[in-house]
């Protein structure tokens, strides 16, 4: 497979293989007494270098075709009817992936039904966007068996967030861009809907907030990454692992107790995926359980306390409604003043 040939170009061959299959197994060492020695870092983190491709995807115009696809929890067609009749109120023509309708388990059907739905879209020539049906759980394990490489020199815009996001690390660290944006079975908040349709339409500008306390003055331009916290934690040492390498982070995430919060960004901070980031876009942060634990706004803080970069907090981006789109993958300047914290696209 693509992917294990990838793996050893990674990681300089230090990989494992199992007699069992295509399993890698990659050691992760910490030293508590030099818990931030490069030494120690993950193998597969350390060799990464910064992404500076920029594949996009032709903007939508009326008339084109779109797919829904499916790699988590499973749907029904009643959770995705107004979501189809909102695509295709832009003028689209809507298609479904195989497996939209399956049901195995939690999921949209089995890990085959799952790959072979959303791999024979990724090969339609037709389909110039993605949008998945729904989060949930499942995307990350159909990662080796799709052969996302074609998006390089046939780009289209795959669109979700939530456990989408371990799909828009992969297509990101390719240099392909994506939407973390709206899916199907949540369209129907308006300012939602209109902030994906502007972005798959091309006319999205970017989001601005008035500076609050929890953000840092600062401006800084690189890749906009990042998307689901407890995804990019968990992509962590994988072939996946996000690449941040002078990037602008985003982050967000829902239903998580704090301390969870403080462990997941412990984990990026002990292993250098922070260190070369070059600011940090906050989303929302819902449904979290405090307990005895610091308030989010400690934690995140406490994270980034000892870096120089700007950071923009409290954007209307995540699990939340409105959920507005922004484009992963693609160069942006983020500004912090002392009254308006932007985030803008520089092409």
């Amino acid at each position: 497979m693509r992917f294990l040939s990838t793996l050893f170009a990674v990681c300089g061959g230090l990989v494992m293989m199992s007699s069992c299959g295509d399993e890698i197994t990659n050691e992760y060492i910490t030293n508590e007494t030099n818990i931030y020695n490069k030494e120690y870092y993950a193998t597969v983190l350390s060799n990464q270098k910064e992404i500076t491709e920029d594949i996009r995807a032709p903007f939508l115009k009326k008339g084109d075709t779109v797919a829904v696809f499916a790699l988590s929890n499973a749907v029904s067609q009643s959770d995705m009817a107004a979501g189809i009749a909102t695509l295709k109120s832009w003028g689209l023509n809507v298609i479904e992936a195989d497996n939209l309708y399956k049901v195995d388990g939690r999921y949209a059907g089995t890990l085959s039904e799952r790959v072979d739905g959303t791999q024979k879209l990724i090969d339609n020539p037709t389909v110039k966007a993605m949008i998945a049906a729904r989060g949930g759980y499942g995307a990350a394990m159909t990662l080796p068996f799709l052969d996302l490489e074609s998006l390089t020199s046939r780009p289209k815009w795959i669109v979700g967030y939530s456990d989408v996001t371990a799909l828009h690390a992969a297509v990101n660290n390719l240099g392909v861009e994506s939407i973390h944006g709206g899916m199907a079975q949540n369209l129907s908040n308006s300012t939602t809907a209109e902030s994906l349709r502007k972005a798959l339409f091309g006319e999205a500008e970017g989001l601005q907030i008035a500076t609050n306390k929890n953000c840092k003055e600062g401006i800084a331009e690189g890749r906009l990454v990042g998307g689901n916290l407890s995804l990019i934690y968990s992509l962590g040492g994988t072939a996946y692992d996000l690449n941040t390498k002078q990037a602008i982070l985003f982050i967000e995430d829902t239903g998580e107790s704090n301390y969870s919060l403080d462990r997941m960004l412990t984990q990026l901070k002990l292993s250098g995926k922070l260190d070369n980031i070059v600011g940090v876009v906050v989303g929302q942060f819902i449904k979290m359980s405090q307990g005895a634990d610091k308030s989010v706004e400690e934690i995140i803080a406490s994270k980034f306390a000892d870096q120089d970069i700007p950071i923009m907090y409290g954007v209307n981006v995540g699990h939340d409604q409105p959920n507005n789109a922004i484009c992963l993958g693609r160069r942006v300047r983020l500004t912090v003043d002392a009254n308006n914290a932007s985030l803008k696209y520089v092409d």
